[in-house]
């Protein structure tokens, strides 16, 4: 961090800072230069919203370079005293919403880096625990609906850790996990960030990522995690009507259900071979597999199914000569109908149409 001395058309003389950093951090700073470099034109044309703007990249600018200079100076001086010249969780807190509101993803991993090498500092202990609970990050990032907030935040892993905070490190993220920032991390009123994405409109991808989560905790804590009211994430989708979320969720508890599996040994045996023989040479292997012994299959004898088809049989033929004759008598009385019926009489009006009797010639 440095200063730039900069005379402009008057006696009096300002200076700009500027900022020394990884590429990637400088190109996102580096989008405030449209709301810095402004004329007086605009600032007729723009009133005090310009000019607002104007004043908080430049206070953003110049507590970056403080923060970075007191960051430069520990990691130099750090066995003289390292307690000294801290910068304030105050104004640190305000860089991290300002970067966060700008979606600037390696500006924040850098900020959180300098949080978690022992350069900030609010004057109380344990302070890592209080730093990320007031400034609740993840659910910050959601209630931007900022997917690569969310990814960088989920993925963090801290780099390099002092002592003095090494354990309460490992008091935050429990056990051998390494990952700072959980789905299931407790807010205001027992809200998680699962909560506020379930609640809001247009998050499918916000929830996607935050149930992709490395430590796979965000798929157990949407039916699981409960507010202060005993409410789930999928509760607060279904009082929504987002079932999208709820289709999108299932779907992957789904996948990670586990399936059965069936293990077979197979035992191989390779036939003797010689040093010199070739690689490609025949082997035999004897493949084996066990089953249970299958219990015999008993046939029925059908004795009792021809048994009962005779029974039936005589009691049909006793009927079959009753309907013969009906049958009989049935056919002989329609040949006796048809023969003494006479032949239909057709009635016609006009006569029955003949070429000869066609007239020709004018009427």
């Amino acid at each position: 961090r440095g200063f730039i001395e900069v005379e402009d058309h008057g006696l009096s003389s300002s200076f700009f800072p500027f900022i020394v950093a990884e590429k990637d951090v400088c190109s996102e700073i580096r989008m405030l230069e449209s709301a810095i470099e402004l004329t007086e034109t605009d600032d007729v044309k723009g009133g005090t919203g310009k000019m607002e703007v104007r004043s908080q990249s430049l206070d953003f600018i110049h507590e970056m370079g403080w923060l970075l200079h007191r960051s430069h100076l520990k990691s130099r001086l750090c066995h003289l005293d390292p307690n000294s010249d801290l910068f304030p969780f105050k104004r640190f807190k305000w860089l991290m919403e300002f970067s966060m509101d700008h979606d600037w993803c390696a500006v924040v991993k850098k900020l959180l880096d300098i949080l978690l090498d022992g350069t900030v500092s609010a004057g109380e202990h344990p302070f890592l625990k209080l730093a990320l609970t007031e400034m609740s990050l993840l659910h910050r990032a959601v209630q931007r609906n900022s997917r690569r907030l969310v990814e960088l935040l989920l993925r963090y892993v801290p780099e390099k850790v002092p002592d003095e905070l090494r354990s309460e490190l490992k008091s935050l993220v429990g056990g051998d996990e390494s990952f700072l920032f959980r789905p299931d991390v407790v807010g205001p009123a027992g809200l998680t960030p699962l909560h506020v994405a379930a609640g809001r409109d247009g998050s499918e991808d916000v929830l996607d990522a935050l149930t992709d989560d490395p430590g796979k905790v965000g798929v157990e804590a949407w039916k699981n995690a409960r507010d202060s009211t005993g409410f789930t994430p999928e509760d607060y989708a279904r009082l929504r009507g987002q079932y999208s979320y709820i289709h999108l969720v299932q779907k992957k508890i789904n996948g990670k259900a586990v399936t059965g599996h069936v293990v077979l040994e197979i035992p191989g045996v390779l036939s003797n071979c010689n040093i010199n023989q070739k690689q490609n040479e025949e082997r035999t292997a004897s493949f084996q597999i066990g089953g249970t012994e299958m219990p015999p299959i008993r046939w029925p004898c059908k004795l009792c199914d021809q048994k009962l088809a005779f029974g039936n049989a005589g009691r049909s033929l006793l009927y079959r000569p009753a309907v013969l004759s009906m049958v009989a008598v049935a056919a002989v009385c329609v040949c006796v109908a048809l023969l003494f019926k006479s032949s239909p009489e057709v009635l016609y009006v006009f006569r029955p149409f003949r070429w000869e009797l066609l007239d020709y010639g004018c009427s």
